[in-house]
Parts: structure tokens; sequence; C-alpha cells
């Protein structure tokens, strides 16, 4: 492998011993072998180091990175985007599984595309194992050749966010914040990705993603939602809309554009802000409270 690969996958992992083997496994079978594997391990107490350093004792590709303590699940998705060396870069979850063609598929694309950012195939569900999988009829495709239009197209049509998992230019990816400290932030980055450019689907099954309890935040409660981004209850989990509207904001702002066009943009941004105008209140609302309870506890 060269010293600087044309990919790289970056693997953040938090008490992922039952299932990352596997999906190591995935990523080390790819068709395109010119790549890195950088897993972040956020202080698991299971097993899951032992894994990953075992299999990196018999693939140079693989390099094992263990937190001192748990930052997080964003800050650790951050974490293999700053260790990564490669002109291409793939988040790839501990959980799931990708066909050996994922990669080879998704540069052909960019590749092909000079205008895309990102290239991410059609999707699989699936839970327990790979054969109970279903297809996921809504991944996206965003080709519009303006800011404004793919930003309305990507707020209008994402819904789980499977693109995030596909293959990012790196380029693009570093004029980001990656993916920041607040609830949601990973659509926040795709949008800010469909700023700079467009989202090519490849029309191939060859992501699974895993879908149970134990390991997809969309299906967890708020309060394991939150230790998931917040392991430690803090002032920081206050404000999570307007955290994650100044996001927004910054992606506009940060993304060259004609005069014109950032107008339009702001003027949906601002549309986006009056669609959620109860949920600032409600924030307002829940940092009262959380400071009300404060100071009863003292």
């Amino acid at each position: 492998m060269s010293s600087s690969p044309t990919i790289t996958v970056g693997m953040p992992a938090y008490n992922a011993a039952k299932t990352i083997r596997s999906s190591i496994e995935s990523i080390l079978a790819q068709t395109y072998g010119d790549l890195e594997l950088v897993v972040s391990d956020n202080a698991s107490g299971d097993g899951t180091g032992d894994v990953v350093s075992a299999i990196a004792r018999t693939d140079a590709r693989v390099r094992y990175i263990r937190q001192p303590e748990n930052i997080g699940a964003n800050p650790n998705y951050s974490a293999v985007v700053r260790a990564a060396r490669g002109r291409y870069f793939k988040w790839a979850s501990s959980s799931d599984w990708c066909a050996p063609a994922f990669l080879a598929r998704c540069l052909e694309a960019l590749e092909a595309h000079d205008d895309a950012v990102v290239a991410a195939p059609r999707t699989r569900l699936f839970a327990a194992d790979l054969t109970s999988s279903t297809d996921y009829a809504f991944d996206i495709e965003v080709l519009d050749a303006t800011p404004s239009a793919r930003l309305r197209r990507l707020t209008t049509d994402l819904q789980l966010n499977n693109t995030m998992n596909g293959l990012i230019r790196m380029e693009a990816l570093r004029r980001t914040r990656l993916i920041d400290r607040y609830f949601q932030a990973d659509e926040v980055l795709i949008g800010h990705l469909a700023l700079l450019g467009k989202i090519v689907r490849v029309d191939e099954f060859l992501y699974y993603r895993r879908m149970e309890v134990a390991t997809a935040t969309a299906l967890q409660d708020r309060a394991a939602w939150r230790r998931h981004h917040y392991p430690t209850m803090s002032a920081r989990v206050l404000f999570q809309v307007w955290k994650r509207y100044g996001g927004w904001l910054n992606a506009v702002l940060s993304t060259p554009m004609p005069a014109s066009e950032r107008m339009r943009v702001l003027t949906y941004f601002a549309r986006m802000c009056n669609w959620d105008r109860r949920a600032f209140v409600d924030d307002v609302g829940g940092a009262v409270m959380y400071a009300r309870q404060r100071v009863l506890s003292r």
C-alpha cells in the first residue's frame, strides 16, 4: 500500500465487539484495494479493541486508535476524518456491511462526474443477518445545477441519511465542520456537501445498513439518543435546534457562490427556520427547565 492511499475508510466504534469483525472484513475484501481503514475506538468497555488489534496485526491497512475516554459519537466520527490520508473518504459503521464492489463503483462515479462531491450506492436494511435484508426505496440523488436547488431537494427528499456512508471527496469534506456536536449534525454535513457539489447515486445495492435498536439511533428513544451524543449530562445538551441551525448558517455563509444565489439560499434558510419556529421556543423552555433543576438540586 502507498504511504498516501487513494481512499480512507473511517470506522468509529463503541462497544461493537459483536459486529465489528464482519464490518471490517467487508472493507478489507473490497475489489478496490488502495485503501486504509482507520478505526477509532471510543473507549469501549467490551472486547472491541481486542478484535480490531488482532485484525490489524494481519493487515497493515488497518490503523487502530483508542480514545482515552468516551468523547461522544459525533467527535469520534470527526476523529477518523482528521486521521485520514486519502484523497477520498468513506465513513463505515461498525455494525454495517459493504458489498465488495462498493468502493470501486463509487470511485468510478466520482471520477466520471467532476462536479459531484459524494457518490453513494443503493441501500438494503437488515436486522440480525444479511439474509433478512430489504431494499430501501428512498436513497437520494441530488444533481441540480445550483446550490439553492440542491439544498431544496436535499431537505425535501432526505429520510434515512444513508448518503453519509458514501464516498466523499476529501477536498470538499475538509471545507465543512465535519460532524459537529449536536443532534442531526450528519444532516447538516450532507447539506453543506450538497451546497458544494452534486450527490450521485450508484444504482446498485451495495450498502447494507443494520437496523436494530442496539445499533441504530433512529430506533432509539430520546434518552438513549442523548447518551449516544453526550455520555456525561451537562449544559452542552441544551439548545440543540439553535446549534443545528447555526451549523446550517455556517454552511451557507462559508460556501462560495454568486451573491444572487446566496440570497436564494438564505431565503430558503429563513423558511427552514420558520418551519421549525416552535422547536426554537421549546429549546429555550428546555434550557429554563434545566437551569431550574440545577438550582433545586443544590
